[in-house]
């Protein structure tokens, strides 16, 4: 039996959405084993004077927790 835990990231990019959500990609696989899931929750951007100053994600990360000893399924 496994147990999932979901965080949420948010990316940034300036050249857009896709960029930020491969920035959630790249951050999330530094530190996190056994992702399962990246869900988008929210789209959204940073307006400065009327122009896009910079795209953002808000995404969710679920991924397996596991306890002492434990490696991450291949699956």
């Amino acid at each position: 039996m496994s147990v999932v835990k979901i965080i949420e990231l948010v990316g940034e990019s300036p050249d857009g959405w896709e960029d930020a959500m491969k920035q959630v990609i790249k951050e999330a696989q530094k530190t996190l084993r056994g992702i399962t899931r990246i869900g988008v929750v929210e789209q959204d951007v940073r307006m400065i004077n009327d122009k896009i100053d910079v795209w953002r994600v808000r995404a969710q990360v679920s991924f397996r927790v596991q306890r002492g000893g434990e490696s991450a399924p291949d699956n």
